[in-house]
């Protein structure tokens, strides 16, 4: 599963996404 080394790196972009979406709403 590529999700493995995805999750840690990605995981870092999609958190900073996430931060962008909750000041949005």
């Amino acid at each position: 599963h590529y999700n493995r080394y995805l999750t840690r790196r990605r995981r870092i972009e999609i958190a900073q996404s996430f931060g962008l979406s909750e000041r949005q709403i």
